[in-house]
């Protein structure tokens, strides 16, 4: 049985309040990805509470969704509600599929959490097909982020081991996340689903940084190639790889 994880506690879950909303924020070349490919198979590896499901499950022919948190998987069920969705508990660094039976995997935002970026990038493009493309998002290596993440979030962190430390966390820190969203961000997001951005961004215990020229190299070591990539506006850069035939 798989223990309890970090994001069966606090799920990554914010902006559900409409599906057209989720999609219309979705990455443009997520959402092209998954337009190229309408009526094929598409495997969401780290789906969380079904962010890119919902789109994901109006194009293609079959959809799976797989996740180290069953509380994100319980979420994504309810609320994608598809017959060509299947969710399945799994871990990216040792997917439970076969290997080459999706034409699109997605890779957003993953990777990055698992303590092994290689092994889970190497997994993502085996249970791809020859021929079929893999939707990457990692954070980047060079933006502010790492800082904030090694020094503020590493305060955060030490201070979330003790029971008053937790307290100081939520009550003023998590607050404070919170007014700066609705101050500055000026998004209508309630204080739970500002919090899970806090503990996603400050708290979570697994984070690391990759340069394009990193992704690169992964490409020629298993076997694909980089077709299109977009820097973002965010901490995160996304590629769109393709699996040699």
């Amino acid at each position: 049985m798989i223990e309890k994880t970090f994001y069966d506690n606090t799920p990554f879950e914010y902006g559900y309040s409409s599906k057209d909303e989720l999609i219309s924020n979705m990455n443009p070349l997520l959402k092209k990805l998954m337009e190229l490919n309408k009526g094929k198979v598409f495997c969401d590896i780290g789906c969380g509470c079904g962010r890119n499901l919902v789109y994901a499950c109006r194009l293609a022919k079959e959809v799976i969704g797989i996740d180290l948190s069953k509380e994100s998987l319980d979420f994504a069920s309810n609320f994608v509600k598809s017959d060509n969705l299947h969710l399945k508990q799994g871990d990216n660094l040792d997917i439970p599929l076969e290997s080459s039976i999706a034409d699109v995997v997605i890779s957003d935002g993953v990777c990055h959490h698992t303590g092994d970026t290689v092994k889970a990038f190497s997994e993502c493009v085996r249970i791809l097909r020859a021929g079929g493309s893999l939707y990457l998002a990692v954070y980047k290596r060079y933006r502010y982020y790492p800082f904030i993440y090694y020094v503020f979030g590493g305060m955060f962190r030490l201070m979330n081991r003790s029971k008053f430390g937790n307290f100081l966390v939520e009550t003023v820190f998590v607050f404070m996340h919170h007014l700066m969203y609705r101050i500055f961000k000026k998004q209508k997001l309630n204080k739970i689903e500002t919090r899970n951005i806090f503990y996603d961004y400050f708290i979570t215990p697994i984070a690391t940084f990759q340069s394009k020229s990193d992704v690169r190299d992964w490409c020629k070591e298993f076997g694909c190639v980089i077709e299109d990539y977009s820097r973002t506006l965010g901490n995160c850069h996304v590629f769109i790889i393709k699996k040699h035939g």
